[in-house]
């Protein structure tokens, strides 16, 4: 089959290795466009090198815009692609404006669609990445599930015959790159084993200037730990910074770093004594290597690290994050990686592609 895979940011770049591979080694053709929503060389070029993926076949350059412009000129550049590709299957990850953008252009061209990280859900519409994950779900034609709740999410909206669990793909990133853990930013900043904590700050939700005194709760949690806290900065969030630092914040326990590559955040991940963070990928990734982990959000995507008292969730304010904190617990890896497939995710998809309908 000629499969096109679309991605555009970041924790998409870090799936496109083990599906690609697998795909390959059946005899499968994989052709990757880049729509460009992550384009500066830290959140997108660095990926690509380090993972050792091949330059992607088609980059469509698309970044810097609002929503309903970047998803457009991405659905037209996709479109086009298509056309031009002519592939039997798109498919895609996650629930960026690269992934709804894709969706929408294969379903309107009557081309099988495949979603892999289908059925989460955070029940909160006014996130795009709950609109872009419903539309897309609702337009596949196959829906991988990571997790079983995400399969039960898909069932209670209908989806049952176009859905299947198969596990989460970033583990299987994670287990064939966690003994190239790169140390250098430990050993630079002199970090013991446990000694210090790892924290990642980029969702709106959380760091834009509408949302400061949110903002303000997390970084002044975040200064008064006893431990270092390492922050490496999305560039959204140095203009917030400032504004806090200006204010009368001080950065007390907190090192800012600049971004860092996968294997030098595997290396953060794995020394840290817990994880803070309101990324959707980094607390799957700390609990795997089972540190402590507190989840930054209003409302949770994987309520199964929650449920099953793998990490903690601080929800609006400084108190609420401080007995987050408290309560965080260290998980039994083991347990945690068999819960998200065992690293099986890529097989899982692949033998699924090839045997749905279309």
């Amino acid at each position: 089959m000629k499969i096109l895979r679309v991605v555009g940011a970041r924790p998409q770049f870090m799936q496109v290795a083990p599906i690609r591979n697998e795909l390959v080694n059946r005899g499968h053709e994989h052709i990757l466009l880049h729509t460009g929503q992550h384009y500066d060389d830290a959140m997108s070029a660095v990926f690509f090198r380090e993972l050792n993926i091949p330059e992607a076949d088609i980059n469509l350059g698309v970044h810097g815009l609002g929503h309903g412009a970047m998803t457009g000129r991405m659905m037209e550049g996709i479109e086009q692609a298509i056309e031009n590709i002519t592939p039997d299957i798109v498919l895609v990850d996650g629930d960026t404006n690269s992934t709804m953008a894709a969706a929408l252009a294969a379903a309107k061209l009557h081309i099988p669609l495949v979603h892999i990280e289908a059925g989460l859900r955070d029940f909160d519409k006014k996130r795009p990445e709950e609109i872009n994950r419903i539309v897309t779900d609702h337009v596949a034609s196959l829906n991988c599930a990571p997790i079983p709740r995400a399969l039960k999410n898909l069932h209670s909206e209908g989806l049952s015959n176009v859905s299947v669990l198969t596990g989460d793909v970033l583990l299987d990133c994670f287990l064939s790159n966690l003994k190239r853990q790169s140390h250098r930013v430990r050993q630079e900043l002199a970090l013991s084993e446990k000694g210090y904590h790892l924290s990642t700050l980029h969702r709106p939700e959380n760091t834009d200037v509408r949302n400061f005194s949110r903002f303000c709760d997390i970084m002044n949690f975040l200064s008064s730990l006893d431990k270092p806290v390492v922050l490496p900065t999305h560039p959204r969030t140095m203009a917030i910074i400032e504004k806090w630092k200006s204010g009368g914040g001080s950065l007390g326990s907190i090192k800012l770093i600049p971004p860092v590559t996968y294997l030098e955040m595997l290396g953060l991940l794995s020394g840290a004594d817990c994880v803070i963070s309101d990324s959707g990928g980094v607390p799957r990734e700390a609990v795997w290597v089972g540190a402590k982990c507190v989840m930054l959000f209003r409302e949770d995507t994987w309520h199964d690290l929650i449920q099953n008292g793998w990490a903690t969730i601080g929800k609006t304010d400084r108190p609420s994050i401080e007995n987050a904190f408290h309560a965080s617990k260290r998980p039994d890896p083991s347990e945690t990686m068999k819960h998200f497939g065992n690293g099986e995710a890529s097989k899982n998809i692949v033998n699924s592609i090839e045997t749905f309908e279309r």
